[in-house]
């Protein structure tokens, strides 16, 4: 019922150059201070960028194909893939590293923050800490799965023809007699002398009593196996094509270990084991299996736009807070991270674990970007699309919206819930956890444009001067506004707010809920409205105007900025009062509430349509899914 009715309511690159600074500093910014490569998609198609940009773009950067990702804790992660993509993941931002390659790479593990490893077509490659160096030998061939145990007591590596690679003491890689002409996918080292290695044709490859030998994995057939790994108390799991998964016994023999995937199971690509009860499995087309007890059992990626994705790889640890942690990567730069849930009071082996979408990829255009008092973001745009951030310099993930097809015009956070708005005239919101979507429909089916928080109260506004207010968690009530013209923007502070509408419509609410038209002199289409301190606020028009209210019941709108032909759509204020306006071909207004104005055109090659600012940062979105950062320093 729900999702019928919201019927209606409804970031890419090349593989990174090799530049000396990048591969000794190990800095997560390539050599333009940009994180990652030109915005690409993320920016739009007009390339004519003037420098110095005061944005940087933060989604739609890397479309690779990943195959492997491993990290020392939460915020020391690296990730591989296709034509010598690497990246890090330092907690907050995904930055291309310099590898010094350009073939591609099949696989990642590490000891340490210093000390790790990837492997690929004729690749080997160490880092220190500080760059990443080549340690291949001659005449290397296809590595694809390399390995450091808990125990750090060796490294080892697999590829094709049945090469077995392991690092002496020296830090010289010394082939192992294993006569074998298989293609190894995945290599998993109990210690320096218990080693698996899993491959095609339904076999695999064991080290044990200091002799390598070929064996049948039960129920295999001939299928490729693709991952093998292990847990503290020395059990094993493999998985491989056609939803093959195994798992060795009490006795640590193998033994096939089914799982529900319908009549066409999916490739199994990748496996993180948490222990000997609790595993999960990734792979083809949003393919997500979790082991809990005895059973593998289905499950499904939360959000959006990577419940059908294609994974190649799965790591996941414990930080150094003794948190779980995980990260699943894929065809095209897909990328999920794991969240750990709560286990249920009425059954401990019940948790509420999620996969989330991890880099937020989109190319919806995004219309609106709101904070919340605890620091957190949203953002929505085009075709349902409803991304959430923990604060400015977080991740957005998508919250799943039910909303199929149209748009989402404007979007709020009030206490971690999540509110939406549209041309259906229904008001969708979330809990808290973002999750129990349920909706509200008090309007006679009116095109709703502006939503905002006005304390703990919501003001909603939209077609025919049309105004709502909402108290906690009472009703929407209608509040007569006094024009019929559309509304498209609300704000509020303290206990007073503002909408902006179309034909230099402004109007105020006082503290008692009460309605009054202000005069601007400006009789164009207001974008976008905020507001702060005693009942202070700016706006912006689409002819680049922008407008300051000065404080108090009697304050006055002064014209401080216009930018012909530079359209403006959106405006916040920073924490140190500095006024923000962004629009047109990456165009930014930024000064002081008094003035004077700066213009900063084309900053990025996108069409800015929303910005919001916290206590870490401001947040600037726009088409295509251009999500970007603004710089701190504004000259």
């Amino acid at each position: 019922m729900c999702s019928a009715l919201l019927g209606v309511l409804t970031a890419c690159g090349s593989p990174a150059k090799a530049t000396g600074s990048d591969a000794t500093t190990g800095a997560d910014t390539n050599s333009d201070g940009q994180i990652g490569d030109a915005a690409g998609d993320a920016t739009g198609g007009d390339s004519d960028v003037g420098p110095p940009s005061l944005l940087t773009a933060r989604s739609l950067q890397f479309t690779d194909d990943l195959t492997a990702a491993w990290g020392s804790d939460s915020d020391d992660v690296w990730l591989v893939g296709k034509g010598g993509r690497v990246l890090h993941w330092n907690g907050q931002t995904l930055s291309p590293r310099n590898a010094g390659t350009s073939k591609d790479l099949f696989g990642v593990w590490g000891k340490s923050r210093t000390e790790a490893y990837i492997v690929g077509d004729g690749v080997l490659l160490r880092w220190d800490g500080t760059a990443w160096t080549s340690e291949a030998p001659d005449g290397l061939g296809v590595l694809r799965g390399v390995h450091v145990p808990a125990d750090g007591s060796t490294v080892v590596a697999c590829g094709d023809g049945g090469v077995v690679l392991r690092r002496d003491g020296a830090g010289k890689w010394q082939p192992e007699q294993t006569s074998s002409k298989l293609n190894l996918q995945a290599i998993w080292a109990v210690d320096a002398s218990q080693v698996w290695a899993v491959a095609e044709q339904g076999r695999a490859l064991r080290l044990s009593g200091g002799a390598w030998n070929e064996t049948d994995m039960p129920g295999a057939a001939s299928r490729t196996l693709r991952a093998v790994v292990g847990t503290s108390d020395g059990r094993l799991f493999a998985c491989g094509d056609a939803g093959y998964l195994a798992a060795t016994d009490d006795t640590a023999t193998w033994q096939e270990t089914l799982a529900n995937d319908g009549d066409t199971p999916r490739d199994l690509h990748g496996l993180w084991a948490r222990s000997s009860t609790d595993a999960w499995a990734i792979g083809s087309a949003g393919a997500l299996m979790h082991y809990v007890g005895k059973k593998w059992q289905l499950d499904s990626i939360a959000g959006t736009y990577m419940k059908t994705a294609s994974f190649s790889g799965l790591f996941g640890g414990t930080d150094s807070n003794g948190q779980p942690f995980g990260f699943g990567v894929g065809i095209a730069g897909a990328g999920v991270q794991f969240s750990a849930g709560q286990p249920d009071s009425s059954d401990p082996m019940l948790v509420d674990d999620r996969w989330l979408d991890f880099r937020a990829e989109t190319v919806a255009d995004l219309k609106s970007i709101q904070g919340d008092s605890d620091g957190s973001l949203i953002t929505c745009g085009t075709g349902g699309v409803v991304l959430k951030a923990k604060d400015a310099q977080a991740p957005f993930y998508d919250l799943a919206a039910p909303v199929t097809g149209a748009d989402v015009f404007d979007c709020a956070l009030r206490n971690g819930e999540a509110w939406l708005v549209g041309p259906s005239g229904v008001i969708l919101h979330s809990d808290a956890a973002g999750s129990g979507w349920t909706w509200d429909k008090p309007t006679n089916a009116k095109v709703l444009s502006g939503i905002a928080r006005l304390g703990g109260d919501l003001l909603v506004v939209g077609d025919g001067g049309l105004a709502l207010h909402k108290v906690a968690d009472g009703p929407w009530q209608a509040e007569t506004t006094g024009v019929q013209f559309k509304l498209r923007s609300v704000a509020g502070a303290t206990d007073v707010a503002y909408a902006v509408g179309e034909l230099g419509t402004v109007l105020r609410r006082d503290a008692s809920g009460a309605w009054t038209k202000e005069t601007t002199g400006n009789l164009g289409q207001f974008a976008r409205v905020t507001a702060w301190g005693d009942g202070e606020a700016a706006a912006v028009t689409e002819d680049g105007t922008l407008l300051v209210r000065g404080a108090g019941a009697s304050g006055k709108w002064q014209q401080l900025s216009q930018t012909p032909g530079q359209l403006l759509y959106g405006i916040a204020r920073r924490t140190d009062g500095l006024l923000v306006a962004v629009g047109y071909a990456g165009t930014l207004v930024t000064g002081q509430p008094s003035g004077p104005f700066t213009n900063h055109p084309k900053n990025v090659a996108n069409l800015l349509s929303g910005i919001a600012c916290g206590g870490t940062g401001c947040v600037v979105v726009g088409q295509k899914g251009g999500i970007f950062q603004l710089a701190e320093a504004i000259p």
